[in-house]
C-alpha cells in the first residue's frame, strides 16, 4: 500500500471517530453555568421557576403499595410542587451528590419503603430536574 493511501485511510479513520464522538453527544451535556444550591433554593421556593426547569413529561419510577409502576412520566398537569423541607434526620437519611454535570438527590428511610429520588443536569448550561422516582411503600 502506498503512503498516500495510507494517509488518506487514517485521516477517514480519524474523521469517523470524531464524527461519531460527536453525534453521540446530547445538548444537555456539558457544565452549568448556574451554582447549584442557588438554582436549587430558587426552584424550592418559586413555583414559576420550578415548572421552567422541569423536563415534562418528567421520566421516572414510581412505586407503591398498591402495585408498582416501574416508568412513569409525570405532567404538568399532575405536578404537585416540590417545597422546602426541615428532614427529620432521626427518621430520614439524604445523600446529596453535586458535580458540575450532574447532581443526584436522595431521601430515603432506612429500611423502610420510602425513597425518593431526584436527577438535576444542565440543560444549556442551567440546571433541571431531568428524573424522578417516588417509592413509598
Amino acid at each position: 500500500m502506498r503512503l498516500t493511501q495510507r494517509r488518506s485511510i487514517i485521516q477517514w479513520v480519524l474523521y469517523l471517530v470524531l464524527l461519531s464522538g460527536t453525534a453521540c453527544r446530547s445538548t444537555n451535556i456539558g457544565a452549568a453555568t448556574e451554582d447549584f444550591e442557588g438554582f436549587y433554593q430558587r426552584f424550592l421556593t418559586d413555583s414559576l421557576f420550578q415548572m421552567e426547569r422541569i423536563q415534562f413529561p418528567l421520566p421516572g419510577e414510581r412505586v407503591t403499595d398498591v402495585g408498582q409502576d416501574t416508568t412513569y412520566h409525570w405532567t404538568r398537569d399532575e405536578w404537585i410542587m416540590l417545597k422546602e423541607f426541615d428532614l427529620d434526620t432521626t427518621q430520614y437519611r439524604r445523600d446529596l451528590q453535586v458535580t458540575d454535570t450532574l447532581t443526584t438527590d436522595e431521601i430515603y428511610t432506612p429500611g423502610a419503603g420510602f425513597y425518593f429520588k431526584m436527577v438535576y443536569e444542565p440543560v444549556n448550561q442551567k440546571w433541571h430536574l431531568v428524573y424522578l422516582i417516588d417509592q413509598q411503600l
